[in-house]
């Protein structure tokens, strides 16, 4: 006799089910171990919505570079950027901190409001930058300060380094010196996706996102979304999920708010020492 298929109608119910709840409880199961041992890749997300004066806000935005550098389950980064930009020094680490994570994976920027000066500086060592329509961009330039003359005693105005004119002279000369760099690197970085000289770049103006989008400033007019979506493309990752990078180092519990309007007070507060700053101040 042929064979006949077997029959499920012996089984009881109560036997079923238990074949179904074992099978759903394999399949969570399968998961787990997969996801345990097979690590879904990441894009990671750095948000970096503050002026950059003090080291600690420094430190605080490298240790989130450098974290989104080691995790090997992060593929791409994608930094989402509201700055006017803040001291020399600060951003020009902050600047290199950038670069080296872009050596191992990819890096898209998201200007959101103001991407402006030392702002802009990071946004560039980036390998992609998108704006908004109305973002403020560029700003290419360094404001220096010298301590004044009410901070300085007798002594000091007699034998300070910065009593002669010829003195200034020379300061004045360094910062040519700083503000070529940030020019020559923005120059690097871009490469030949500019499309202004460089005279016009030293100028130091501001421009909307569509204009820097015409100067070849950035890549593209779109948001944080656009961003993850390219960042993951470079990569070459279809499924992933994403990592807020600043909560995952816990370093944003006491990080300065963005500072705004931001004028001169904003330098005098520390205008005990020459400074420099990759920096913007409305009205200037």
């Amino acid at each position: 006799m042929p064979n006949s298929p077997v029959s499920l109608r012996g089984i009881s119910p109560r036997l079923s089910n238990s074949y179904i709840f074992l099978a759903i409880v394999s399949i969570i199961i399968g998961i787990l171990i997969f996801n345990f041992f097979i690590k879904v890749p990441h894009v990671g997300v750095i948000t970096i919505d503050t002026i950059i004066m003090d080291g600690e806000t420094k430190d605080e935005i490298v240790k989130t570079l450098r974290y989104a550098r080691d995790d090997n389950s992060i593929k791409a980064v994608v930094l989402e950027l509201n700055c006017p930009g803040g001291e020399a020094s600060k951003i020009e680490e902050i600047y290199l901190e950038v670069l080296r994570l872009r050596s191992k994976k990819p890096v898209v920027t998201s200007i959101d409001g103001m991407g402006v000066s030392g702002g802009y500086y990071i946004a560039a060592a980036s390998n992609f930058i998108y704006a908004k329509p109305s973002s403020d961009i560029g700003n290419i330039g360094v404001i220096s300060t010298l301590p004044s003359s009410e901070s300085l005693d007798e002594e000091r105005i007699i034998t300070g380094p910065y009593k002669s004119a010829q003195s200034k002279k020379h300061y004045a000369s360094q910062v040519e010196m700083i503000k070529q760099y940030f020019v020559e690197s923005i120059i690097a970085q871009r490469k030949d996706r500019l499309n202004v000289d460089k005279e016009t770049l030293s100028r130091a103006e501001i421009y909307t996102g569509i204009e820097g989008m015409r100067y070849g400033l950035i890549d593209g007019i779109g948001t944080r979304s656009d961003a993850i979506e390219k960042a993951a493309s470079y990569a070459g990752i279809a499924n992933y999920g994403l990592v807020d990078i600043n909560r995952a180092v816990s370093i944003n519990e006491n990080a300065p708010e963005l500072i705004s309007p931001y004028s001169n007070d904003t330098l005098s507060k520390t205008n005990t020492v020459p400074a420099n700053y990759y920096f913007y101040m409305d009205g200037e």
